[in-house]
C-alpha cells in the first residue's frame, strides 16, 4: 500500500496546496501572501507564494476554511473551503487593479502563458471535490474530461484524472494521463511526477519511479508527497539509509499523517533498527488508534517489545512490515 497517497478522512489532518497566477496573463506570481482563515474570524497561518506561484499549508483539520490572496498591484480574492480531506491543485487567478490591468508590466515570472477558460477552471473545480471528497473517481474523471475539452493544455487536470484513474485501479489509463501531464509541463509540474512514481511503485517498478520523485523532490522540496514517493521507490531498492532521509522530511511537513509513521516503520524494518520501528510503531497508533492498519501494527508492535525486553545481546530477526500481516 502507498503511504503518501492513501490518506483518508480518518487522517487527523490534511494538507491544502494550490497555485497563483495573473488573472489576464496566467503567468505564476512570486510573493503572493496566502492567509487561512476560520470562518469565524482570525488568520490562522499564513504562506506566501514561491517563485513558481506554489502555496500550501499543512496540518488542516477537517471543517470550513477562507483563503485570501493578497498582492500589491492586484484586487484581493477570496476561496472558500469545506475540508474534508487533502485539497491540492486550487488554480486562483489575481486580477490587476485599475484601467488597462494587465496590459503592461505584469508579472515577470517566466512560466506558461496560455489562457484557462472559466468554464474550464469549473470543470475542474467540481472534479476535484469528486475526487477529493467524494471519492466518485467515474464523475471526477467525467470532469477533468470536461475541463481538458474546453482547454487541451490542461496539465493539472491532466495529473489529477491520472490520480482518479489510479484509485480507479486503472494503471494503463494512469500512466497514460500522467505522461500527458508531464508532456505539457516539459516535466515541470512536481504533482505528474510523483504521482506516477506511485504509480511505478505501487507495480515494483521501483528503478523507473525513483528518478520522477527525485526529480519531483528537486521542483518542490516542500512537498511531502514527493518527499515520500522518493523514500518509497528508495526502499523498494534496498537503500534503506537514503530512505530514511526523505521519510524524514516528509514527516517532517505532514507530521499527522499516521501512514507516514508507517513508512517510517519500513525503514526501520530494512535497517533492522527494532528501537525506532518500536517508535514509529506506536506513534502510528498515537495518530490512528482505531485506523485501518491498528490491530496489525498492535500485533507487531508487541513483539518488537517483547523481543527488546526479552534480549539486548543478540539481534533479533528482522521483522516484518505490519502491513504484511494478514
Amino acid at each position: 500500500m502507498d503511504s503518501s497517497l492513501g490518506t483518508t478522512t480518518r487522517a487527523r489532518s490534511f494538507s491544502i496546496s494550490g497555485v497563483v497566477a495573473d488573472a489576464q496573463s496566467h503567468v505564476r506570481i512570486d510573493g503572493v501572501r496566502v492567509d487561512l482563515q476560520g470562518l469565524t474570524g482570525g488568520v490562522l497561518a499564513t504562506a506566501f507564494t514561491s517563485g513558481n506561484g506554489n502555496f500550501q499549508f499543512n496540518n488542516i483539520r477537517p471543517g470550513s476554511y477562507e483563503l485570501v490572496f493578497e498582492e500589491p498591484g492586484y484586487d484581493d480574492d477570496r476561496e472558500h473551503l469545506e475540508i474534508d480531506g487533502p485539497i491540492l491543485g486550487i488554480m486562483v487567478g489575481l486580477r490587476r487593479m485599475g484601467p488597462g490591468a494587465g496590459a503592461e508590466g505584469g508579472p515577470t515570472v517566466s512560466v506558461r502563458q496560455l489562457s484557462i477558460p472559466q468554464k474550464a477552471r469549473d470543470a475542474m473545480s467540481k472534479a476535484m471535490s469528486l475526487l477529493y471528497q467524494k471519492s466518485d473517481y467515474p464523475a471526477s474523471i467525467k470532469q477533468f474530461q470536461r475541463a481538458i475539452q474546453v482547454y487541451p493544455d490542461y496539465y493539472e487536470a491532466y495529473a489529477q484524472m491520472g490520480l482518479a484513474y489510479m484509485r480507479n485501479k486503472d494503471a494503463a489509463q494512469s500512466e497514460k494521463a500522467l505522461r500527458k501531464s508531464m508532456d505539457l509541463s516539459e516535466e515541470h509540474y512536481p504533482d505528474a511526477l510523483f504521482l506516477l512514481a506511485a504509480l511505478f511503485s505501487s507495480a515494483r517498478r521501483f528503478a523507473d519511479a525513483e528518478p520522477l520523485a527525485r526529480k519531483a523532490v528537486e521542483l518542490d522540496p516542500k512537498s511531502w508527497h514527493a518527499q515520500s514517493e522518493l523514500a518509497q521507490a528508495l526502499l523498494g531498492l534496498k537503500r534503506a539509509n537514503e530512505a530514511e532521509q526523505y521519510a524524514q522530511a516528509a514527516v517532517k511537513l505532514e507530521p499527522d499523517n499516521a501512514l507516514l509513521a508507517l513508512l517510517m516503520a519500513d525503514v526501520h524494518i530494512q535497517l533492522g533498527n527494532a528501537p525506532a520501528l518500536l517508535d514509529d510503531l506506536n506513534n502510528y497508533l498515537k495518530l490512528a488508534p482505531n485506523g485501518r492498519f491498528a490491530p496489525q501494527v498492535r500485533q507487531q508492535r508487541d513483539q518488537v517489545q517483547q523481543r527488546l525486553q526479552n534480549t539486548r545481546a543478540t539481534p533479533a530477526a528482522s521483522p516484518s512490515s505490519p502491513r504484511d500481516n494478514p
